[in-house]
């Protein structure tokens, strides 16, 4: 009689499975534009529909030269003003059933994260969607010399556009996506010790200094387009805090809880000219 053996067919019954507390984390993409647009007028908001009056006095003209004993004309400027509107309530609702909380695992902390980060992307893709740089001359949306490669003449023109308006050298952004970000590498005056004060993006494989007086960041979300501003081209406010929500669903003969994740917020582009697009 041949030899019969106990394989895992017939333990299988009795093979033991464990579950990890801990979770596999996903990726997510970098949203830097949330902190990098101007939030100047946050403190002056509380609910939706509130509107934000900014008002902007111009620039008189160039002044003149008066001789001895003659009188001079008044001048006069009109001050300007824009609406910054709360008009969006940006949201995450989720329901958990109560056996579902029982008998697994504990993920209620996971998953509120992950519902307070869709929000966060969110208002990241509200920010990109506002953004609509001159059109008309001078025009600040421009092409990439070469495909949809960045480089240096890029950069540079990119930086004259908001010289020429006047745009201040200080806290100047640059947003880009993964290929133009890892095109920054292929400029040697960026990688080189000889311009770089601290560090080493060759070997760290980041750049944490300004480049032509531009702070880079990257993100996937914004494709082959960069972004090259002033944080003071737009505006955001957000009320003070994140409000969640968890409602008990027994009302409804539901053994279930509902959680509701939500915040309000307004964008306004204040200047077309403070901002420049590669594209």
């Amino acid at each position: 009689m041949a030899n019969e053996v106990i394989s895992t067919v017939e333990s299988n019954a009795i093979i033991p499975e464990v579950w990890s507390a801990k979770f596999y984390d996903v990726l997510l993409p970098m949203l830097p534009f949330n902190n990098l647009v101007s939030r100047d007028y946050e403190g002056e908001i509380a609910n939706l529909g509130d509107i934000v009056n900014i008002s902007t006095i111009p620039e008189f003209g160039d002044a003149g030269e008066l001789a001895e004993g003659a009188a001079a004309d008044a001048d006069k400027i009109s001050i300007t003003g824009q609406q910054l509107v709360i008009n969006k309530r940006i949201h995450k609702d989720y329901i958990i059933t109560k056996k579902s909380q029982l008998q697994s695992l504990s993920f209620m902390d996971g998953v509120r994260d992950k519902a307070i980060f869709s929000i966060m992307k969110r208002m990241q893709a509200v920010i990109i969607a506002e953004i609509i740089p001159s059109a008309s001359a001078p025009d600040h949306q421009i092409a990439y010399d070469s495909g949809s490669t960045l480089a240096l003449a890029d950069l540079l023109e990119a930086k004259e556009l908001l010289d020429l308006q006047d745009v201040p050298d200080s806290n100047r952004q640059g947003v880009m996506g993964a290929a133009q970000w890892n095109d920054l590498f292929n400029i040697t005056g960026f990688t080189s010790r000889d311009f770089i004060p601290a560090g080493s993006p060759l070997t760290e494989g980041s750049i944490k200094t300004p480049i032509a007086g531009f702070l880079p960041r990257m993100t996937t979300e914004v494709g082959s387009t960069s972004y090259w501003f002033h944080p003071s081209f737009m505006t955001m406010a957000v009320q003070d805090s994140l409000n969640i929500e968890v409602f008990n669903l027994g009302v409804d003969g539901v053994r279930g809880s509902r959680v509701n994740v939500d915040l309000l917020m307004g964008v306004k582009q204040l200047d077309n000219k403070r901002v420049v697009t590669l594209g």
